[in-house]
């Protein structure tokens, strides 16, 4: 769903809230008028001696003026008295809007209010969810612990590797910008790559930007399908992103289109659209054999890498 699409649906939670709002409170007027019929009449003298309140204060009667506006005061006090034998107020009486900033109406002081924006932060946060375990994954549920400080064949810590990858992933969330670099995440299955792109996510959305995290299969499928009927909803979505984070590169069924729309992809968001790859696939030949010279010189030219290094997580024994 495009940045545009989702402010339209979250304007209309916005403004269905603000009707729900306005119905219960006619429906909680017409019940309490029927219960107090003198506030019917207190109105109509409240609105009459405000009116000529007015008229006089206009007319520089300022004596008379005041004292219609005496009256009013004695009718709303009068109002307030009968309402609370009957245990109501005044608020029994008003919509009860969910955002009180905005009445509900989706605009405060001129611009797009707070609640619109936290609708939009939520339908993408499910979106997410529904994509990958976003509520599982944080910076503070990364344990280096599974990681071993040596391994045969690698001359550095994996531990120590680790580490510095979640040092810079937390400064990556902490400092994100559209100028922020682009991110390669590579190294075998299992090494915490998906879920540091989605902590990465998580604090980039509570900051108010607009996030997609997809897998590449199911992007390039889903954008191989909608070529059929002239669909681009899903490739201008990743496009407008302010960050994308495309899941498990490697995994998705690879054509001529595929390849088209993904140098595309990343082209088109190489200026101020930051975009976060992880992958399986360790070797730069093997990039360049799947997706070509021109694909893979891209790609690895405008990405900082980050390696993934130590034994799959998913096969050890809970710590």
């Amino acid at each position: 769903m495009s940045k545009q699409q989702l402010f339209l649906k979250a304007k209309n939670i916005v403004a269905s809230r603000q009707r729900t709002a306005e119905e219960k409170a006619e429906a909680n007027r017409a019940k309490i008028y029927a219960e107090i019929p003198e506030l019917a009449l207190m109105d109509e003298k409240k609105a009459e001696a405000g009116a000529l309140a007015a008229r006089l204060a206009a007319s520089g009667n300022k004596v008379a003026a005041g004292q219609n506006l005496q009256q009013m005061r004695d009718i709303s006090a009068r109002r307030k008295m009968l309402l609370g034998q009957r245990g109501y107020s005044e608020r029994d009486l008003a919509p009860q809007y969910t955002c009180e900033k905005c009445g509900d109406s989706g605009v405060h002081n001129g611009t797009i209010c707070s609640c619109v924006k936290e609708e939009i932060k939520k339908m993408r946060r499910q979106a997410i969810h529904e994509a990958g375990p976003l509520t599982l994954c944080s910076f503070d549920n990364f344990d280096l612990a599974y990681y071993p400080d040596s391994m045969p064949g690698i001359e550095d810590s994996p531990r120590a590797i680790m580490a510095e990858n979640l040092r810079d992933c937390r400064e990556y969330a902490a400092y994100f910008g559209p100028r922020s670099e682009n991110l390669l995440l590579f190294g075998n299955a299992g090494l915490g790559k998906t879920h540091l792109a989605l902590s990465i996510a998580g604090e980039v959305l509570d900051k108010g930007y607009d996030v997609i995290y997809i897998s590449a299969q199911t992007a390039f499928s889903q954008i191989s399908a909608q070529r059929f009927n002239s669909d681009t909803s899903l490739f201008d979505s990743m496009m407008q992103a302010d960050l994308l984070i495309v899941d498990d590169l490697g995994t998705e069924f690879v054509d001529a289109y595929v390849l088209s729309k993904l140098y595309e992809l990343i082209n088109g968001r190489l200026v101020n659209r930051p975009t976060i790859y992880t992958t399986n696939i360790c070797d730069d030949m093997l990039l360049r054999t799947k997706y070509t010279e021109k694909i893979a010189s891209r790609l690895l030219g405008s990405c900082s890498r980050m390696p993934f290094l130590g034994k799959d997580v998913r096969l050890q024994p809970k710590l």
